[in-house]
């Protein structure tokens, strides 16, 4: 099974303040077919645990055309698109059920780390009977960004209970959200997210201080550094954006 495909609609839940799909409920939902995939293929959780493994997030790409709203019926799809040595690759696409137009399209990396050694292993052993489909959704290598070139400002984050995944770390759904929070009012009143790349390069725990330090590039670009501020890195994220058409 290369593919899977899960259908949803859009809770007011899951919904901000304007009725658009808040972006920790697209990476959830990003993380909720990855891990039914996965148990599938039969390399989910339940195996990891029993070979004293686990996936962990390394990078995304996505894409945004548009976002769902309040009761929207949308489909994901997602499936596997390659392997390296260190790493897979998985791909994504959100599409509304009645209209067919593509929402969001996603790549991510994976890293399967021996849970004992906290190293990584090698990705296709435990792969070699998966299917793969090499259509990739967004043609990226996850080149490693950069660092910032200056601090224009930063904020502190304080990290909740509730933001602690089954992995006992910060889970990768609330890195964007800590940069939504940290972004100006009047900034995200004028903008649209058009693409955000995000490398995770180390978890971030319980306990762990959080400053975003965030780079005003231009109109239309910002990056951002999430860390402890004493050298202590957690994750990088860049956004590229629009004028606004709609407010998330």
């Amino acid at each position: 099974m290369n593919e899977f495909v899960k259908d949803y609609e859009i809770a007011s839940y899951e919904c901000d303040e304007n009725l658009y799909f808040r972006l920790r409920s697209l990476f959830n939902i990003f993380q909720d077919v990855a891990d039914n995939h996965a148990d599938l293929m039969g390399v989910g959780y339940h195996y990891c645990i029993q070979n004293k493994l686990g996936w962990v997030g390394g990078a995304y790409e996505v894409e945004f055309m548009s976002l769902p709203k309040w009761n929207d019926k949308v489909r994901l799809k997602t499936w596997p698109s390659q392997t390296n040595a260190a790493t897979a690759y998985r791909e994504f696409e959100l599409i509304n059920i009645e209209t067919k137009e593509v929402l969001v399209r996603a790549s991510s990396q994976w890293v399967l780390l021996d849970l004992e050694r906290m190293r990584p292993v090698a990705v296709g052993k435990h792969l070699e009977k998966c299917q793969l489909n090499e259509t990739r959704a967004i043609d990226t290598r996850f080149e490693k960004l950069p660092a910032l070139d200056k601090n224009d400002f930063q904020t502190e984050e304080i990290i909740r209970a509730d933001d602690i995944d089954l992995n006992h770390h910060v889970n990768n759904a609330v890195y964007p959200t800590w940069i939504l929070d940290a972004l100006m009012q009047d900034f995200m009143k004028r903008k649209t997210i058009l693409r955000l790349k995000i490398q995770y390069r180390q978890p971030a725990k319980r306990g762990d201080k959080i400053i975003v330090a965030t780079q005003i590039v231009s109109e239309t670009e910002t990056r951002h550094t999430i860390s402890d501020g004493a050298g202590k890195e957690y994750a990088r994220l860049h956004i590229s954006w629009k004028s606004n058409e709609m407010i998330l």
